[in-house]
């Protein structure tokens, strides 16, 4: 069974009522209590004590929120990036030799993983070089012992003349279990101990022609939330 109340607000402060001139429900002060459904087109007014909203209800643009005090939610995957960039020229060679990449990073937590990738042009009188990455003075991210063979993390092969280069790109990934501060850094040794040229080719005349441009190389470190990455 229903029940209205008609009349006017001024006659009927303390109970609900319908307005008969404005068709209006006013409630005056009071509060509206039901175990059933109100149903309308529009609701105004302070919207602070709703909870349990289904978000698939929520639909259009949203206003702009603080998140400070938001919980149960998960961080991005990518927690910070770091890089090194070298525009000059290096060299090295008789065995494993500083390129000039290198980087600090601080991991913001013991469980993040480091994302390492490397890229440049490499100068060689034709032949092969190693490369390798290193943690502060010790090498990572190496291949298993293999009889005399040496230990790298990857190789460039040289290009097929002096007069170019060979572009190259490695990445791995490392789990440093800390929070201190870490330095990477990559090297190179060149085959039969020879001399290898970072971000430019072996003759490197004075020469106009693209074959002989200097380049840019990168070292990059990407920390990645422990959670959802792994090193299998």
């Amino acid at each position: 069974m229903a029940l209205s109340i008609f009349g006017t607000k001024a006659n009927n402060t303390d109970i609900v009522v319908k307005d008969t001139v404005t068709g209006d429900v006013d409630l005056s002060s009071g509060d509206l209590t039901t175990t059933g459904t109100v149903t309308g087109n529009v609701f105004s007014g302070s919207a602070s004590s709703l909870t349990a909203i289904p978000s698939a209800q929520l639909t259009g643009a949203l206003p702009a929120i603080d998140g400070s005090a938001l919980t149960g939610l998960t961080a991005g995957g990518v927690l910070q990036v770091v890089s090194d960039r070298l525009t000059a020229t290096s060299s090295g060679s008789g065995g494993w030799s500083d390129t000039g990449l290198s980087l600090t990073i601080t991991p913001t937590s013991a469980s993040s993983k480091i994302l390492l990738i490397c890229s440049g042009v490499l100068g060689t009188d034709r032949n092969t070089v190693a490369g390798k990455y290193m943690e502060n003075s010790a090498d990572v991210s190496l291949a298993d012992s293999n009889g005399s063979r040496p230990r790298a993390s990857f190789r460039i092969r040289g290009a097929h003349d002096n007069n170019h280069a060979q572009g190259f790109t490695h990445h791995c990934i490392v789990a440093p279990n800390t929070t201190s501060a870490l330095t990477y850094k990559v090297q190179f040794w060149a085959e039969s101990n020879g001399t290898w040229y970072l971000n430019r080719n072996w003759n490197f005349s004075n020469s106009t022609d693209p074959s002989h441009s200097v380049t840019t190389s990168y070292l990059t470190a990407v920390e990645l939330l422990g959670s959802i990455s792994s090193i299998v």
